[in-house]
C-alpha cells in the first residue's frame, strides 16, 4: 500500500459521510441559483431601460440671438427675439416632467460646466437667430437664398456614447415643439407679407402706369379729337387691369415653403470635446476603472486563499501539489491587517505597471501619477472592503462581495448608463459604491485635467471613507469573534492546549492534529 493514497477500506468507509447528505448538493446550487437571480435583477434591472428612469439630465440652455424686426398680422413690424421665445418654449417643455434639469447660462458658464463634466448637453442659439427666422419668410418670397435658424447642440462624448444620445434625445422633443411655436409665428406673417409683395407691386405698377399715362396725353395732345379719344380708352382698360396684373406678379409663398416655416428649425448636434485616439468613444476610464475592480476582487480572493493555505487553515493546493500545512493561530484582527498590508505593498507596483501597459495599448494617460496613486488607492479600498466581509462572513463574504462590488456597482457607477437614467435604488447607493468613486476620480484624471469640482474631490473623498469602514469593520468584527467564539483555528474562546502552549513558548511551530485539520501525509511535499 502506498502511504500516498488513502486505503480503499477507509475511502469507502468515509465515502457516504458527505455526499448521503442533500445539503451537500443542496447548497452549492442555491448559491448558483442566488447569484444568478440577484445579478440579474441588479444589471439588468439597473441598465435595462434608462429611458424609463429618466430624471433630472442635465442641460444647458444659452441664448446669444440679438433680436430683429418681425412681421406682425396687421401688417406692422415689430422688434422681437425670437431666442428668447424659443427659450421660453423649452422651458416649459422641460417643465412637464422632471427628466430635465435645464440650465439657462451664458455660453461662458456653459463651457465651465461641461469643461467639468457637470452637463450632458448644452444647446446654444446664435446672435443670427431672429435675422435668420425673419429671412426665411422673405427668402420665401423671391426665391432668394435664405438660411434655416439652426440651434446647436453640443455634447459631451467624455461622458460616453449613450450620455450622449440620451443627451440629444432628451433635447429634441423640447426643440421641435419651441421649433412649432415660432413656427405659428412665422406662419401668421405669411399673409401680411405676401400683401406688403402685393402692394410693392401695385405700386410699381401704378408709377408705371401713371408715367405712361401723361407720356400718352402728351402725344394725344398733339393729335384730333379721335386720338385723344382712343388714348382715354386705353387709359380705362390699362386702370382696370393693373390691380389683376399685381395678382399676377406679386410672390406668394409655396406649399413647400410653408411646411418648412411651420417648423423652422434645424438641430444640429456637435461635439464639444473631440476625443483622443484611444479613449474607446469616452469608455475608457469606466474599463480601467473596471481593471481596478477586478484587479483589487480576484486579487484579494488569491491572496485569501493562498496565504491561508500556507498558515495551515486551509489545504494549500496548486495543481497537482496538495498540503495541509501546520496551523498558526493568529487573532483575527491581525489576520486581516496581515492580508491587507500585503496586497497594499503589492498593488503599488501593480499599479504602475498596470498604468504603463495602458499607456503602451494606446489609451492616453496624462497626469500619470495622479492615475498611479488613484490606481494604488482604488485597490487598496477594494481589498480592504474584501477582506473585511470574508473575515466577518468567511465563505459567503465572497458572494457578498460580488454582489456589492460588481452587481451592485456597475449601474450606480454612472459610467455605462448615467446616474440620471437608473432606477432611484442605485442613484441612492452610489456614494457607497467604491466603482462609482474610482470611476468619477479616474475620469476627471484622464479626460478632465484633474480638475477637483469634475469629481476626483468627490471621489477621493469617498474612497478614503470606505477605506475607513472597511478597516474598522474587519478589525472590529474580528476581535468580536475572537472574544466570543474563539481564535480562528483555535479550541475555544481563548482555551489552548498543554501542547500548544508549550511550541508557543518555545517559538516551534507544531501540527496540530484534528477532524478539521488533519496532518500532512509522509509523501506529501512542500
Amino acid at each position: 500500500m502506498s502511504p500516498k493514497h488513502t486505503p480503499a477500506n477507509s475511502f469507502r468507509a468515509r465515502l457516504g459521510k458527505p455526499f448521503a447528505q442533500p445539503l451537500f448538493w443542496l447548497l452549492p446550487m442555491l448559491a448558483i441559483l442566488a447569484v444568478g437571480v440577484v445579478g440579474t435583477a441588479l444589471y439588468l434591472g439597473g441598465l435595462s431601460n434608462p429611458e424609463k428612469h429618466f430624471k433630472d439630465f442635465p442641460i444647458a440652455v444659452i441664448n446669444q440671438d440679438k433680436g430683429a424686426e418681425v412681421a406682425q398680422a396687421d401688417g406692422k413690424t415689430k422688434e422681437q427675439n425670437l431666442g428668447t421665445d424659443l427659450v421660453s418654449e423649452f422651458a416649459d417643455k422641460a417643465a412637464e416632467d422632471d427628466k430635465i434639469d435645464l440650465r439657462q447660462l451664458t455660453w461662458d458658464e456653459a463651457q465651465e460646466q461641461l469643461g467639468r463634466g457637470e452637463l450632458y448637453a448644452a444647446v446654444v442659439i446664435p446672435d443670427s437667430f431672429s435675422e435668420d427666422t425673419v429671412g426665411l419668410v422673405e427668402g420665401s418670397l423671391t426665391n432668394g437664398n435664405a438660411a434655416r435658424p439652426q440651434v446647436t447642440v453640443y455634447t459631451d462624448p467624455q461622458a460616453g456614447s449613450l450620455g450622449t444620445r440620451l443627451a440629444t434625445s432628451a433635447v429634441e422633443p423640447g426643440v421641435q415643439q419651441a421649433s412649432k411655436k415660432v413656427g405659428e409665428q412665422l406662419t401668421a406673417s405669411i399673409e401680411p407679407a405676401e400683401q406688403q409683395a402685393y402692394n410693392k407691386v401695385l405700386q410699381q405698377l401704378q408709377e408705371s402706369q401713371q408715367a405712361q399715362q401723361q407720356q400718352l396725353s402728351r402725344s394725344a395732345a398733339q393729335g384730333g379729337p379721335a386720338v385723344q379719344q382712343f388714348a382715354q380708352q386705353v387709359q380705362q382698360a390699362q386702370q382696370a387691369s393693373v390691380e389683376q396684373i399685381a395678382k399676377e406678379l406679386s410672390p406668394t409663398v409655396s406649399s413647400v415653403a410653408k411646411d418648412t416655416l411651420a417648423d423652422p428649425v434645424q438641430m444640429v448636434s456637435e461635439p464639444y470635446h473631440d476625443l483622443e485616439e484611444g479613449t474607446a468613444l469616452g469608455m475608457g476610464a469606466f474599463y480601467y476603472s473596471i481593471l481596478l475592480l477586478v484587479v483589487g476582487f480576484s486579487g484579494s480572493v488569491a491572496l485569501n486563499l493562498l496565504m491561508d493555505g500556507r498558515m495551515g487553515m486551509s489545504p494549500f493546493e496548486m495543481g497537482p501539489f496538495f498540503k495541509d500545512y501546520p496551523r498558526a493561530v493568529l487573532p483575527r484582527p491581525v489576520g486581516f491587517l496581515m492580508k491587507w498590508l500585503t496586497f497594499v505593498v503589492a498593488a503599488a507596483p501593480t499599479s504602475a505597471l498596470m498604468m504603463t501597459v495602458a499607456s503602451g495599448v494606446g489609451m492616453p494617460v496624462p497626469n500619470g501619477f495622479l492615475v498611479f496613486l488613484l490606481g494604488w488607492l482604488a485597490m487598496s479600498v477594494v481589498s480592504a472592503i474584501v477582506l473585511a466581509l470574508i473575515s466577518v462572513g468567511g465563505s459567503v463574504g465572497m458572494l457578498l462581495c460580488l454582489i456589492y462590488l460588481v452587481f451592485m456597482g456597475l449601474p450606480s457607477a454612472g459610467a455605462v448608463v448615467p446616474l440620471q437614467a437608473v432606477p432611484e435604488f442605485f442613484r441612492g447607493i452610489a456614494p457607497v459604491e467604491p466603482l462609482h468613486h474610482i470611476f468619477t476620480s479616474i475620469r476627471a484624471s484622464l479626460y478632465f485635467d484633474a480638475d477637483p469640482q469634475a469629481g476626483l474631490t468627490s471621489g477621493l473623498v469617498g474612497l478614503f471613507v470606505m477605506l475607513v469602514v472597511a478597516l474598522v469593520v474587519g478589525l472590529l468584527g474580528g476581535w468580536l469573534y475572537d472574544r466570543f467564539a474563539g481564535l480562528r483555528g483555535g479550541d475555544g474562546p481563548g482555551k489552548h492546549s498543554a501542547e500548544e502552549d508549550a511550541h508557543a513558548a518555545s517559538g516551534e511551530r507544531h501540527h496540530r492534529k484534528s477532524a478539521d485539520n488533519p496532518p500532512a501525509h509522509k509523501g506529501a511535499h512542500a
